[in-house]
């Protein structure tokens, strides 16, 4: 492999406290020390010596090579980007390998949300999304205008179109509403998200406003890949499953022209291909990696989706290292921890929140992402969502859309929803909340504030005090304090009443990769593209950044599939895609 000297390029994607090391190293194949001189670091980093992560350092290419393999088009990883690499490079008729080294197919194990826009399933629905224009600037918004525009245009326009070639061919239902049973046999179902939308909900009138649109497929994701794994067998492509990759090969131009992999053994294979697609998932699972790029994030306890029966962990940031090894960097951050709150069997829903002082601390009503983000700042980590027995009339003027709780119905209503019941998915994720639901899914309730105070185990005059201020505000329709709109400032008066703790999220991905062009090409220090390589999913940057947005649920699936597309029909070598054309 050609050697590239370390620069700062390859640090540029850590946060406030990885900053310190942003003189250490860098993208090619680093040394154990800091290359770059006291004159090319920060100031505040001159003289000070700070080793380079081991992450930076490849391992030595293999010399016990077993076996060579040839190919148009290698793709690394086989999760939704990489299955659609894989099916849209077969298409093309050139020979692919795809590569996973879990040992079966296995993409998500829960129902799968895409945040798709337009396709034909959606279009029979009657569903309708915002204008293109409202929900690009809402998600540049959302993320602090960080990420690349084009690329959530490209999303906005192709994601639909995408979404249908993907599943080409599935046998499922379509349910024309987030609660209506199947009329089918049928395993395998497709249900709208949040539809029809709350009675009455403007999204132009929220603080944090959500897209209707997306849809969900059921009871996992795994039957959509499978399907489109199915057909990129049938157009010539060719997989090996637990097959690790090690390092990507690189000739004297710095153009990738395969990679090494081993099996299970340890077994070398070299596979030699024209162009290489990394689909290998995010850094989650690399504590090094996550210490590094995003240590705020490192008090979430990860999740992950994708793991598969053996316990291989799918998501350990071995493409964004193998893309650095070969020259590309990460891009600039910070990086977008996907740190849902999903709250209890009350969601997420915009009640009354107290610390673990018994202190009221936000605005609540805010989307889980931002809860999460805002317990993470509090004692303990830890808060309550308080509310009193008016509750049944109070959830329909909660937020619409994901985690929240805003549709009551009786416990006979909810018997006679059996798809629902089928489908082992907690009410609340679904947005229903029943009498039932809320007292066997209460923490504490209590026939008096003082009470409440006591099974919390939160100082009474403490509680009380907050408690009759929240009321004050309530009653005057005016938050004064953290600006909570007037609609959904319900006062605790009316007992009995009811805690919900709420306790710190779970984090599932890390969103960044490497910086990449309009053609998901990754580039060197010097900004050019990396011939040969090609990103998608969690290993393309430009996507998410600072934040995660709920804006849209499933924006990351969907975004995955999209790329993944273009991915697959660029290093087949045809007509490059390029994200910044136009519908």
């Amino acid at each position: 492999m050609r050697k590239q000297n370390l620069s700062r390029r390859a640090f540029i994607g850590l946060g406030a406290v990885a900053a310190a090391a942003a003189s250490a190293g860098m993208a090619g194949c680093a040394p154990t020390t800091a290359a770059s001189s006291a004159d090319d670091a920060p100031s505040a980093m001159q003289g000070e010596s700070v080793s380079t992560p081991s992450f930076m350092t490849p391992p030595k290419a293999p010399t016990d090579i077993k076996e060579e393999k040839e190919c148009d088009v290698l793709v690394i990883g086989l999760g939704i980007s990489g299955l659609a690499a894989l099916k849209a490079a077969a298409e093309t008729g050139v020979h692919v390998i795809g590569i996973d080294k879990q040992s079966e197919l296995c993409v998500i194990a829960d129902a799968g949300d895409f945040g798709v826009v337009g396709s034909r399933i959606q279009k029979e629905l009657g569903i309708e999304w915002a204008p293109k224009s409202e929900i690009v600037n809402q998600l540049m918004k959302d993320m602090c205008y960080r990420p690349n525009p084009d690329f959530l245009g490209y999303w906005y326009d192709h994601s639909g179109e995408d979404f249908d070639w993907y599943i080409e061919g599935a046998d499922y239902e379509v349910l024309p509403t987030t609660w209506a049973n199947k009329q089918t046999d049928k395993t395998n179902y497709i249900r709208p998200k949040c539809f029809p939308p709350l009675e009455g909900y403007d999204y132009k009138q929220e603080y944090y406003p959500y897209f209707h649109g997306s849809i969900t497929t059921n009871p996992n994701a795994n039957w959509a890949s499978q399907t489109a794994y199915d057909a990129a067998i049938a157009a010539g492509a060719e997989t090996m499953f637990s097959t690790w990759a090690e390092q990507l090969v690189t000739d004297d131009t710095g153009a990738v022209v395969g990679a090494y992999v081993h099996d299970a053994d340890g077994v070398y294979t070299k596979i030699n291909a024209k162009a290489v697609c990394l689909c290998t998932g995010d850094i989650g699972g690399n504590q090094e990696m996550r210490d590094y790029y995003v240590p705020w994030a490192d008090e979430f306890s990860c999740v992950y989706y994708n793991n598969d029966a053996k316990g291989v962990v799918a998501n350990t940031g071995d493409g964004h290292r193998m893309g650095m090894w070969a020259g590309a960097h990460m891009e600039l951050g910070p990086l977008a921890p996907m740190t849902h709150h999903m709250g209890g069997s009350m969601g997420i829903n915009s009640y009354l929140q107290l610390n673990m002082e018994g202190k009221r601390f936000m605005n609540e009503d805010i989307p889980g992402q931002n809860i999460a983000d805002q317990m993470s700042r509090q004692p303990q980590k830890q808060s309550w969502q308080i509310f009193d027995s008016k509750w049944p009339e109070q959830i329909a003027f909660m937020p619409d859309g994901h985690g929240y709780a805003n549709h009551y119905l009786t416990d006979e209503e909810v018997a006679e929803l059996t798809t629902v019941a089928e489908s082992g998915w907690s009410l609340k994720l679904l947005g229903i909340a029943t009498p039932s639901s809320i007292e066997e899914g209460a923490t504490v309730k209590a026939d008096t504030i003082e009470e409440l105070a006591q099974a919390m185990e939160l100082p009474e005059d403490v509680v009380k005090t907050e408690i009759e201020r929240y009321n004050e505000l309530c009653h005057n329709g005016l938050d004064e304090d953290y600006g909570k709109i007037p609609t959904r400032l319900f006062p605790v008066e009316n007992p009995p009443y009811y805690a919900i703790r709420f306790d710190l999220a779970g984090m599932l991905v890390v969103m960044g990769g490497l910086e990449c062009n309009s053609r998901l090409q990754p580039l060197n220090d010097e900004g050019n593209p990396i011939e040969g390589l090609f990103v998608a999913g969690n290993c393309m940057g430009g996507r998410f950044l600072v934040e995660y947005p709920v804006t849209v649920a499933g924006i990351s699936l969907a975004m995955a599939l999209s790329f993944g597309r273009m991915a697959g029909t660029n290093a087949a070598g045809r007509e490059m895609i390029d994200a910044k054309s136009r519908a």
